[in-house]
C-alpha cells in the first residue's frame, strides 16, 4: 500500500481523504498532511487520522503519491519550495484549476510523474465528476491509480489535457448552473402562487428525482424529455418560451464562455510565469 500525501487540505482534499479511507485504498497511518491553515488541516483530520507534517517538503519525504490541492494563485509559491525535494519517484496529482502539467513539470525542472485532475464540487457528496490526464513523464499505472482515487467519490474519466479547458466548462462549472436553474425554479413557483416554503421543497426533490432518472433510467433523455411533455399539455406549453428563448443556445454559449475563460486564465498564468523567470 502506497504511502499517500497531500499538500492542501481544503474541501477538495477532504472529499479524496474521505473517499479513499472508506474505500480501504489507503489506510490513515499511511496519509501525511500539511496546510498552511492549521485550522483547515485539523478540519480535514476530521475525515481520518493521518499524520500531520510540519512542511510540504515534509510531505513530500513521507510520501510516493501526493496531491497538489491549493489555490492555484498558491502553486508557484508550493512549486518553488518543493523544488528539488519532487523527483521521478514521486507522483504528483494536481487539482489545481488552470495549472498544466507541463508548467508543473518545468517549475520543479524534474522527470516527475504529474496527473492533472479537474473534479467538481459534488464530490463532497460521492457523486463527482472528474476528468483526468497524463503530463509527459506519467505512466499509465500512475493514470490508473489517479483513476481509482476519484472513482470513490464518483466517476472519473481519462481525458487528454487539452480538453480539460472544456471540462472545467462544463461539468466544473456545471453544478453552479444547475444550482442557479434550481433557484429560479423556486422563485418561478412562488410568483405564480406557491409559498416559498412548498415550492423549495417540491423543486430540489423534483431536481433529486429528476437526476436519479437520468442516471438510472435506460432510456435516452429525449425519450424522458417525451414521457413528460403530453402535445398540447401544460410542459408542452412551458417548452413555447424555452424554444422561443433558444434555451439550448443559452446553455452552449454559456459553456462555451466558460471554457473559454478557462482557457485564459491558464494562458495568463503561462505568461505570468514566464516574465517572472529570471
Amino acid at each position: 500500500m502506497i504511502r499517500l500525501g497531500f499538500i492542501g487540505t481544503g474541501n477538495v482534499a477532504s472529499a479524496i481523504l474521505g473517499g479513499v479511507v472508506a474505500a480501504g485504498l489507503v489506510k490513515p497511518e499511511r496519509i501525511f498532511c500539511y496546510d498552511r491553515d492549521p485550522e483547515r488541516l485539523m478540519s480535514a483530520r476530521n475525515m481520518a487520522a493521518f499524520n500531520c507534517c510540519k512542511s510540504n517538503v515534509e510531505v513530500l519525504e513521507k510520501a510516493e503519491a501526493v496531491f497538489l490541492a491549493v489555490k492555484p494563485k498558491d502553486v508557484p509559491d508550493v512549486l518553488k519550495e518543493i523544488r528539488g525535494k519532487a523527483t521521478n519517484n514521486h507522483l504528483l496529482i494536481s487539482v489545481c484549476a488552470g495549472i498544466k502539467t507541463s508548467y508543473i513539470e518545468r517549475e520543479l525542472d524534474t522527470n516527475i510523474r504529474v496527473i492533472r485532475v479537474m473534479p467538481n464540487t459534488p464530490m463532497l457528496l460521492k457523486c463527482g465528476a472528474s476528468a483526468v490526464s497524463k503530463g509527459k513523464f506519467a505512466t499509465e499505472e500512475d493514470l490508473s491509480l489517479a483513476l481509482t482515487f476519484f472513482n470513490v467519490v464518483g466517476v472519473a474519466v481519462e481525458v487528454e489535457e487539452k480538453d480539460l479547458d472544456a471540462v472545467t466548462g462544463l461539468s466544473g462549472s456545471g453544478p453552479a448552473y444547475i444550482f442557479y436553474m434550481t433557484e429560479c425554479l423556486i422563485n418561478a413557483g412562488v410568483q405564480v402562487g406557491l409559498s416559498p416554503e412548498i415550492s423549495e421543497i417540491l423543486t430540489k426533490q423534483m431536481a433529486l428525482g429528476a437526476a436519479r432518472m437520468i442516471t438510472e433510467r435506460k432510456e435516452s433523455l429525449k425519450t424522458l424529455r417525451e414521457m413528460v411533455t403530453t402535445p398540447g399539455g401544460t410542459t408542452a406549453a412551458g417548452f413555447t418560451v424555452l424554444n422561443g428563448a433558444n434555451f439550448d443556445k443559452i446553455i452552449a454559449e454559456t459553456v462555451k464562455k466558460a471554457t473559454d475563460r478557462s482557457r485564459e486564465m491558464g494562458e495568463e498564468r503561462e505568461k505570468n510565469a514566464s516574465e517572472q523567470k529570471p
